[in-house]
Protein backbone atom coordinates (compact mmCIF):
# COMPACT_ATOMS: atom_id res chain seq x y z
CA UNK A 1 0.00 0.00 0.00
CA UNK A 2 2.79 2.40 0.91
CA UNK A 3 4.52 1.75 -2.42
CA UNK A 4 1.30 2.26 -4.37
CA UNK A 5 0.61 5.49 -2.50
CA UNK A 6 4.12 6.76 -3.18
CA UNK A 7 3.81 6.00 -6.90
CA UNK A 8 0.37 7.66 -7.05
CA UNK A 9 1.58 10.80 -5.28
CA UNK A 10 4.71 11.02 -7.41
CA UNK A 11 2.63 10.73 -10.58
CA UNK A 12 0.22 13.37 -9.30
CA UNK A 13 3.12 15.75 -8.62
CA UNK A 14 4.62 15.19 -12.08
CA UNK A 15 1.31 15.51 -13.93
CA UNK A 16 -0.77 18.01 -11.95
CA UNK A 17 -4.47 17.95 -12.75
CA UNK A 18 -7.30 20.40 -12.58
CA UNK A 19 -6.46 23.99 -11.77
CA UNK A 20 -2.73 23.36 -11.23
CA UNK A 21 -1.61 25.20 -14.36
CA UNK A 22 1.11 27.01 -12.43
CA UNK A 23 2.49 23.71 -11.15
CA UNK A 24 2.75 22.36 -14.69
CA UNK A 25 4.53 25.48 -15.91
CA UNK A 26 6.87 25.31 -12.94
CA UNK A 27 7.94 21.77 -13.82
CA UNK A 28 8.52 22.69 -17.47
CA UNK A 29 10.45 25.80 -16.45
CA UNK A 30 12.57 23.83 -14.00
CA UNK A 31 13.47 21.16 -16.56
CA UNK A 32 14.28 23.87 -19.12
CA UNK A 33 16.61 25.71 -16.73
CA UNK A 34 18.44 22.49 -15.89
CA UNK A 35 18.84 21.84 -19.63
CA UNK A 36 20.23 25.36 -20.08
CA UNK A 37 22.86 24.61 -17.43
CA UNK A 38 23.90 21.33 -19.09
CA UNK A 39 24.17 22.64 -22.67
CA UNK A 40 27.21 24.94 -22.14
CA UNK A 41 28.89 22.30 -19.97
CA UNK A 42 28.67 19.74 -22.77
CA UNK A 43 29.82 22.29 -25.36
CA UNK A 44 32.76 23.33 -23.18
CA UNK A 45 33.71 19.68 -22.70
CA UNK A 46 33.61 19.00 -26.45
CA UNK A 47 35.66 22.12 -27.18
CA UNK A 48 38.19 21.38 -24.44
CA UNK A 49 38.77 17.74 -25.44
CA UNK A 50 38.83 18.51 -29.15
CA UNK A 51 41.29 21.38 -28.86
CA UNK A 52 43.64 19.61 -26.44
CA UNK A 53 43.66 16.42 -28.50
CA UNK A 54 44.19 18.45 -31.66
CA UNK A 55 47.14 20.36 -30.20
CA UNK A 56 48.67 17.14 -28.88
CA UNK A 57 48.32 15.49 -32.30
CA UNK A 58 50.05 18.40 -34.00
CA UNK A 59 52.99 18.32 -31.60
CA UNK A 60 53.29 14.55 -32.02
CA UNK A 61 52.90 14.42 -35.80
CA UNK A 62 54.90 17.51 -36.73
CA UNK A 63 57.43 18.16 -33.99
CA UNK A 64 58.23 15.17 -31.81
CA UNK A 65 56.65 11.87 -32.84
CA UNK A 66 55.46 9.28 -30.34
CA UNK A 67 58.92 7.81 -29.72
CA UNK A 68 62.42 9.11 -30.35
CA UNK A 69 65.16 6.49 -30.57
CA UNK A 70 68.32 8.33 -29.57
CA UNK A 71 70.62 6.59 -32.06
CA UNK A 72 72.84 8.69 -34.32
CA UNK A 73 72.84 6.31 -37.30
CA UNK A 74 69.89 5.60 -39.55
CA UNK A 75 68.16 2.40 -38.39
CA UNK A 76 65.73 1.74 -41.24
CA UNK A 77 66.12 1.96 -45.00
CA UNK A 78 62.60 3.27 -45.55
CA UNK A 79 59.87 4.97 -43.58
CA UNK A 80 57.79 1.81 -43.35
CA UNK A 81 60.56 -0.74 -42.72
CA UNK A 82 59.85 -0.69 -38.98
CA UNK A 83 56.23 -1.68 -39.64
CA UNK A 84 57.39 -5.10 -40.82
CA UNK A 85 59.00 -5.61 -37.40
CA UNK A 86 56.06 -4.33 -35.37
CA UNK A 87 52.73 -3.59 -37.12
CA UNK A 88 51.86 -1.11 -34.37
CA UNK A 89 54.40 1.30 -35.90
CA UNK A 90 52.94 3.62 -38.54
CA UNK A 91 56.24 5.15 -39.70
CA UNK A 92 59.90 5.57 -38.76
CA UNK A 93 61.83 8.64 -39.94
CA UNK A 94 65.46 9.57 -39.59
CA UNK A 95 65.47 13.17 -38.34
CA UNK A 96 68.03 15.85 -37.50
CA UNK A 97 66.96 18.56 -35.09
CA UNK A 98 68.56 21.72 -33.75
CA UNK A 99 67.98 25.37 -32.95
CA UNK A 100 68.89 28.63 -34.60
CA UNK A 101 67.90 32.19 -35.38
CA UNK A 102 66.46 33.02 -38.77
CA UNK A 103 66.49 36.63 -39.86
CA UNK A 104 65.58 38.85 -42.73
CA UNK A 105 66.39 42.47 -43.42
CA UNK A 106 64.07 43.82 -40.72
CA UNK A 107 63.59 41.23 -37.98
CA UNK A 108 64.61 37.87 -36.51
CA UNK A 109 62.87 34.77 -35.20
CA UNK A 110 64.11 31.98 -32.94
CA UNK A 111 63.21 28.61 -34.44
CA UNK A 112 63.56 24.90 -34.00
CA UNK A 113 65.10 23.52 -37.18
CA UNK A 114 63.97 20.04 -38.14
CA UNK A 115 65.87 18.28 -40.90
CA UNK A 116 63.67 15.74 -42.68
CA UNK A 117 63.37 13.90 -45.95
CA UNK A 118 60.43 14.62 -48.27
CA UNK A 119 58.94 11.21 -47.38
CA UNK A 120 58.49 12.55 -43.84
CA UNK A 121 55.28 14.24 -44.98
CA UNK A 122 53.12 11.14 -45.16
CA UNK A 123 49.32 11.07 -45.16
CA UNK A 124 49.08 11.43 -41.39
CA UNK A 125 51.21 14.56 -41.34
CA UNK A 126 49.70 15.99 -44.50
CA UNK A 127 46.31 15.92 -42.77
CA UNK A 128 47.71 18.47 -40.29
CA UNK A 129 49.20 20.86 -42.85
CA UNK A 130 48.41 23.14 -45.74
CA UNK A 131 51.21 23.78 -48.24
CA UNK A 132 52.13 26.31 -50.85
CA UNK A 133 55.21 25.77 -53.00
CA UNK A 134 57.48 22.71 -53.36
CA UNK A 135 58.44 21.38 -49.90
CA UNK A 136 62.22 21.12 -49.45
CA UNK A 137 62.93 21.06 -53.18
CA UNK A 138 66.69 21.32 -53.56
CA UNK A 139 68.00 23.86 -56.08
CA UNK A 140 71.70 24.61 -56.26
CA UNK A 141 73.93 24.63 -53.21
CA UNK A 142 71.68 26.64 -50.90
CA UNK A 143 69.89 24.89 -48.08
CA UNK A 144 66.20 24.24 -48.78
CA UNK A 145 63.80 25.26 -46.00
CA UNK A 146 60.07 25.39 -45.47
CA UNK A 147 58.79 28.16 -43.21
CA UNK A 148 55.40 28.50 -41.62
CA UNK A 149 53.23 31.34 -42.87
CA UNK A 150 53.49 32.81 -39.36
CA UNK A 151 57.30 33.03 -39.53
CA UNK A 152 57.23 34.16 -43.16
CA UNK A 153 54.87 37.03 -42.35
CA UNK A 154 57.02 38.05 -39.40
CA UNK A 155 60.16 38.06 -41.55
CA UNK A 156 58.42 39.53 -44.59
CA UNK A 157 59.55 36.80 -47.00
CA UNK A 158 57.79 34.67 -49.61
CA UNK A 159 58.38 31.42 -51.49
CA UNK A 160 61.45 31.71 -53.71
CA UNK A 161 63.19 34.29 -51.54
CA UNK A 162 66.20 33.75 -49.33
CA UNK A 163 66.66 33.93 -45.58
CA UNK A 164 69.74 33.77 -43.38
CA UNK A 165 70.36 31.69 -40.25
CA UNK A 166 72.65 31.74 -37.31
CA UNK A 167 73.04 28.10 -36.33
CA UNK A 168 74.79 26.90 -33.17
CA UNK A 169 75.51 23.19 -33.73
CA UNK A 170 75.69 22.17 -30.06
CA UNK A 171 76.08 23.63 -26.60
CA UNK A 172 79.78 22.75 -26.36
CA UNK A 173 80.72 24.74 -29.43
CA UNK A 174 81.15 28.50 -29.48
CA UNK A 175 81.28 28.62 -33.27
CA UNK A 176 78.20 30.26 -34.73
CA UNK A 177 77.59 29.16 -38.30
CA UNK A 178 75.90 31.55 -40.75
CA UNK A 179 73.66 29.79 -43.26
CA UNK A 180 71.91 31.11 -46.35
CA UNK A 181 68.77 29.20 -47.34
CA UNK A 182 66.14 29.24 -50.06
CA UNK A 183 62.47 29.26 -49.01
CA UNK A 184 60.92 26.55 -51.19
CA UNK A 185 57.51 26.32 -49.51
CA UNK A 186 55.27 27.65 -46.77
CA UNK A 187 53.12 25.58 -44.46
CA UNK A 188 50.36 26.24 -41.96
CA UNK A 189 49.29 23.81 -39.23
CA UNK A 190 46.54 25.96 -37.75
CA UNK A 191 48.19 26.29 -34.34
CA UNK A 192 50.05 29.56 -33.89
CA UNK A 193 52.27 28.41 -31.02
CA UNK A 194 53.73 25.59 -33.13
CA UNK A 195 53.90 27.56 -36.37
CA UNK A 196 55.81 30.40 -34.72
CA UNK A 197 58.76 28.18 -33.82
CA UNK A 198 59.04 25.20 -36.20
CA UNK A 199 61.02 25.26 -39.43
CA UNK A 200 61.68 22.31 -41.76
CA UNK A 201 64.99 21.89 -43.59
CA UNK A 202 66.20 19.36 -46.11
CA UNK A 203 67.80 16.58 -44.06
CA UNK A 204 71.02 16.48 -46.06
CA UNK A 205 71.47 20.20 -45.46
CA UNK A 206 70.72 19.83 -41.75
CA UNK A 207 73.38 17.12 -41.44
CA UNK A 208 75.92 19.63 -42.72
CA UNK A 209 75.16 22.08 -39.91
CA UNK A 210 74.26 19.82 -36.98
CA UNK A 211 76.50 16.92 -35.85
CA UNK A 212 74.48 13.74 -36.08
CA UNK A 213 75.96 12.24 -32.92
CA UNK A 214 74.14 14.94 -30.93
CA UNK A 215 71.22 15.94 -33.12
CA UNK A 216 70.12 12.91 -35.15
CA UNK A 217 67.53 10.35 -34.04
CA UNK A 218 64.80 8.10 -35.37
CA UNK A 219 61.27 9.36 -34.88
CA UNK A 220 58.50 6.78 -34.62
CA UNK A 221 54.77 7.20 -35.04
CA UNK A 222 52.44 4.49 -33.81
CA UNK A 223 48.81 3.96 -34.68
CA UNK A 224 46.32 5.72 -32.43
CA UNK A 225 45.06 2.48 -30.88
CA UNK A 226 48.55 1.72 -29.52
CA UNK A 227 49.66 5.00 -27.94
CA UNK A 228 49.62 3.27 -24.56
CA UNK A 229 51.99 0.52 -25.76
CA UNK A 230 55.07 2.63 -26.49
CA UNK A 231 57.32 0.73 -24.10
CA UNK A 232 56.26 -2.58 -25.64
CA UNK A 233 56.93 -1.22 -29.14
CA UNK A 234 60.51 -0.27 -28.21
CA UNK A 235 61.01 -3.65 -26.54
CA UNK A 236 59.83 -5.37 -29.72
CA UNK A 237 62.35 -3.42 -31.83
CA UNK A 238 65.17 -4.13 -29.38
CA UNK A 239 64.37 -7.83 -29.41
CA UNK A 240 64.24 -8.06 -33.21
CA UNK A 241 67.30 -5.89 -33.90
CA UNK A 242 69.20 -7.26 -30.89
CA UNK A 243 70.08 -3.76 -29.68
CA UNK A 244 69.21 -1.57 -26.73
CA UNK A 245 67.94 1.87 -27.65
CA UNK A 246 67.92 4.90 -25.38
CA UNK A 247 64.56 6.48 -26.09
CA UNK A 248 62.03 9.06 -24.95
CA UNK A 249 58.27 9.20 -25.44
CA UNK A 250 55.96 11.99 -26.57
CA UNK A 251 54.90 13.03 -23.06
CA UNK A 252 58.56 13.65 -22.12
CA UNK A 253 59.62 15.90 -25.02
CA UNK A 254 57.36 18.77 -24.01
CA UNK A 255 56.63 17.82 -20.44
CA UNK A 256 55.61 21.34 -19.45
CA UNK A 257 53.13 21.64 -22.33
CA UNK A 258 51.45 18.32 -21.67
CA UNK A 259 51.42 18.85 -17.90
CA UNK A 260 49.74 22.20 -18.49
CA UNK A 261 47.09 20.41 -20.53
CA UNK A 262 46.45 17.97 -17.70
CA UNK A 263 46.34 20.72 -15.09
CA UNK A 264 44.06 22.90 -17.22
CA UNK A 265 41.70 20.00 -17.77
CA UNK A 266 41.52 19.26 -14.07
CA UNK A 267 40.84 22.91 -13.26
CA UNK A 268 38.10 23.10 -15.89
CA UNK A 269 36.46 19.95 -14.55
CA UNK A 270 36.63 21.46 -11.05
CA UNK A 271 34.85 24.56 -12.38
CA UNK A 272 32.21 22.24 -13.86
CA UNK A 273 31.67 20.69 -10.44
CA UNK A 274 31.24 24.15 -8.88
CA UNK A 275 28.63 25.00 -11.52
CA UNK A 276 26.87 21.72 -10.77
CA UNK A 277 26.84 22.62 -7.07
CA UNK A 278 25.00 25.83 -7.91
CA UNK A 279 22.63 23.85 -10.14
CA UNK A 280 22.07 21.42 -7.27
CA UNK A 281 21.00 24.30 -5.02
CA UNK A 282 18.50 25.33 -7.69
CA UNK A 283 17.15 21.78 -7.88
CA UNK A 284 16.63 21.82 -4.12
CA UNK A 285 14.56 24.99 -4.55
CA UNK A 286 12.23 23.03 -6.83
CA UNK A 287 11.56 20.63 -3.97
CA UNK A 288 11.00 23.52 -1.58
CA UNK A 289 8.46 25.13 -3.93
CA UNK A 290 6.60 21.85 -4.36
CA UNK A 291 6.43 21.37 -0.58
CA UNK A 292 5.33 24.97 -0.01
CA UNK A 293 2.47 24.58 -2.49
CA UNK A 294 1.41 21.23 -1.01
CA UNK A 295 1.57 21.84 2.74
CA UNK A 296 -2.16 21.26 3.31
CA UNK A 297 -2.09 18.17 1.11
CA UNK A 298 0.90 16.80 3.02
CA UNK A 299 -0.91 17.45 6.31
CA UNK A 300 -3.97 15.63 4.97
CA UNK A 301 -1.90 12.66 3.84
CA UNK A 302 -0.30 12.47 7.28
CA UNK A 303 -3.76 12.52 8.87
CA UNK A 304 -4.75 9.60 6.64
CA UNK A 305 -1.70 7.62 7.78
CA UNK A 306 1.08 8.50 5.33
CA UNK A 307 4.53 8.44 6.89
CA UNK A 308 7.30 10.99 6.47
CA UNK A 309 9.37 8.46 4.54
CA UNK A 310 6.48 7.79 2.10
CA UNK A 311 6.00 11.47 1.43
CA UNK A 312 9.72 12.23 1.20
CA UNK A 313 10.28 9.39 -1.25
CA UNK A 314 7.41 10.52 -3.48
CA UNK A 315 8.64 14.12 -3.61
CA UNK A 316 12.24 12.97 -4.07
CA UNK A 317 11.32 10.79 -7.06
CA UNK A 318 9.29 13.60 -8.61
CA UNK A 319 12.07 16.16 -8.35
CA UNK A 320 14.72 13.73 -9.62
CA UNK A 321 12.55 12.80 -12.62
CA UNK A 322 12.28 16.49 -13.53
CA UNK A 323 16.04 16.87 -13.02
CA UNK A 324 16.79 13.81 -15.17
CA UNK A 325 14.52 15.01 -17.98
CA UNK A 326 16.18 18.43 -18.00
CA UNK A 327 19.65 16.90 -17.80
CA UNK A 328 19.06 14.43 -20.65
CA UNK A 329 17.54 17.17 -22.80
CA UNK A 330 20.49 19.46 -22.08
CA UNK A 331 23.07 16.79 -22.88
CA UNK A 332 21.26 15.85 -26.10
CA UNK A 333 21.01 19.48 -27.25
CA UNK A 334 24.64 20.07 -26.26
CA UNK A 335 25.78 17.10 -28.34
CA UNK A 336 23.63 18.24 -31.27
CA UNK A 337 25.04 21.75 -31.19
CA UNK A 338 28.55 20.44 -30.48
CA UNK A 339 28.49 18.24 -33.57
CA UNK A 340 28.08 21.42 -35.64
CA UNK A 341 30.55 23.53 -33.70
CA UNK A 342 33.15 23.09 -36.43
CA UNK A 343 31.21 25.49 -38.67
CA UNK A 344 31.28 28.18 -35.99
CA UNK A 345 34.97 27.61 -35.27
CA UNK A 346 35.78 27.83 -38.98
CA UNK A 347 33.95 31.15 -39.16
CA UNK A 348 35.77 32.43 -36.09
CA UNK A 349 39.10 31.29 -37.52
CA UNK A 350 38.46 33.33 -40.68
CA UNK A 351 37.20 36.36 -38.77
CA UNK A 352 40.71 37.73 -38.25
CA UNK A 353 40.24 38.39 -34.54
CA UNK A 354 43.74 38.78 -33.10
CA UNK A 355 43.12 36.95 -29.83
CA UNK A 356 41.95 33.78 -31.57
CA UNK A 357 45.28 33.11 -33.27
CA UNK A 358 46.61 31.51 -30.07
CA UNK A 359 43.86 28.88 -30.07
CA UNK A 360 43.55 25.83 -32.25
CA UNK A 361 40.17 26.21 -33.97
CA UNK A 362 40.58 23.55 -36.63
CA UNK A 363 40.26 20.23 -34.84
CA UNK A 364 38.30 17.02 -34.98
CA UNK A 365 35.21 16.97 -32.79
CA UNK A 366 35.82 14.61 -29.86
CA UNK A 367 33.00 13.39 -27.63
CA UNK A 368 34.23 11.94 -24.37
CA UNK A 369 31.32 9.77 -23.28
CA UNK A 370 33.12 8.96 -20.05
CA UNK A 371 33.36 12.64 -19.08
CA UNK A 372 29.77 13.33 -20.10
CA UNK A 373 28.63 10.38 -18.01
CA UNK A 374 30.75 11.60 -15.09
CA UNK A 375 29.25 15.10 -15.28
CA UNK A 376 25.73 13.66 -15.52
CA UNK A 377 26.27 11.38 -12.54
CA UNK A 378 27.78 14.26 -10.57
CA UNK A 379 24.70 16.34 -11.37
CA UNK A 380 22.40 13.56 -10.16
CA UNK A 381 24.47 12.93 -7.03
CA UNK A 382 24.67 16.60 -6.03
CA UNK A 383 20.99 17.10 -6.76
CA UNK A 384 19.96 14.04 -4.77
CA UNK A 385 21.88 15.30 -1.73
CA UNK A 386 20.48 18.84 -1.89
CA UNK A 387 16.93 17.57 -2.50
CA UNK A 388 17.19 15.16 0.42
CA UNK A 389 18.23 18.01 2.68
CA UNK A 390 15.31 20.13 1.48
CA UNK A 391 12.80 17.34 2.02
CA UNK A 392 13.61 17.34 5.72
CA UNK A 393 11.01 20.09 5.90
CA UNK A 394 8.25 17.49 5.43
CA UNK A 395 8.92 16.14 8.92
CA UNK A 396 8.07 19.55 10.40
CA UNK A 397 4.63 19.75 8.79
CA UNK A 398 1.91 18.96 11.31
CA UNK A 399 -1.46 17.41 10.43
CA UNK A 400 -2.95 20.61 11.89
CA UNK A 401 -1.72 22.44 8.77
CA UNK A 402 -4.84 21.17 6.98
CA UNK A 403 -6.93 23.45 9.16
CA UNK A 404 -5.24 26.55 7.72
CA UNK A 405 -7.17 28.47 5.08
CA UNK A 406 -5.64 29.71 1.82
Amino acid sequence: MNMRFGMWLSGHLLVPRGESKYARLRLVRSAALIAIVMIPLVLALIFMDGMMNGITDKYILLQDGHIQLQVADQLFDSQFAASSIDPRIASADYVVSGYGIVYSRDTTSEVRIKGVDLSYFNDQRMSQLEFSGDPLKKEGSLAAVMLSTTIAQKLGVEVGQRVAFMVVPDSSSSVVRPVLANVTALYESGYHELDSSLLFMNRDDALRYFPKDRNAYTELLVFRDHVDDLGDVVASLESTLDKNFPYATWDEFNGTVYQNFITSRQVILLVFVMILLVAGVYVSSIAQEMIQDSMQSIALFKTLGATNSNLSWAYFCSVMVVTSIGMVAGVALGLLIGSQIGVLLHWLGNSGLAGLQYYLLDFQIVISWRDILAISLAMLLISSVTVRLSLGRIRKISPLEMLQQD
